[in-house]
């Protein structure tokens, strides 16, 4: 439910204390507090060194779907520069947040003196692509009771953060369809 990437925290925590510590600037944000906003231009990469961020997409009718919960070692922003697009979603953070910043154009000069960053990025772009295919095929073939039994398994202090709302949106489903699920699985 949380993932985390610890070679590229790794990475990035080494970088930090290196010549390249210009580059990468440490930051913190609150609780709630928006990294990427959808519709908008991303100026930087974000690693996140502590904490959990939600990733969601604002619908047009008015809903939010979560597309995963972030934290130690997970890289926000990377598509939009790759594709150097504005942001399909929101970044937001849920717990305390501190992490490593990186303006673009840095990054790709991090990219072209570090063939190990390279090789990080494709493992953590081929893990998101493979957990994405994982859960969108277990949310079609499973009934919302199993997928929040799964959920439900999952025990973290950070976890602890998350609303019913938050819940139901990762799910995919309205809060009363998750309330109902509850209900039947007590």
């Amino acid at each position: 439910m949380i993932r985390i990437n610890q070679e590229l925290l790794d990475f990035f925590s080494q970088l930090s204390e290196s010549s390249a510590s210009t580059m990468v600037k440490e930051k913190k944000f609150i609780s709630k507090e928006k990294i990427i906003i959808q519709g908008k231009y991303v100026p930087s990469i974000f690693i996140i060194k502590s904490g959990v961020v939600k990733c969601y997409v604002n619908e047009d009718n008015g809903r939010d779907f979560i597309q995963e919960f972030f934290s130690t070692g997970e890289i926000l922003g990377e598509l939009e520069i790759f594709n150097d697009v504005i942001s399909f979603c929101n970044a937001e953070t849920i717990t305390e947040v501190t992490g490593y910043q990186v303006d673009v154009k840095d990054f790709y000069t991090l990219l072209e003196n570090h063939p190990e960053l390279n090789v990080l990025l494709l493992k953590a772009l081929a893990n998101k692509v493979r957990d994405t295919a994982i859960r969108a095929s277990q949310q079609q073939s499973y009934p919302i009771a199993y997928n929040l039994k799964k959920l439900m398994k999952f025990s973290s202090d950070e976890a602890m953060a998350f609303s019913k709302q938050d819940i139901a949106d990762y799910l995919g489903i309205t809060l009363r369809s998750l309330n109902r699920a509850l209900h039947e699985i007590s």
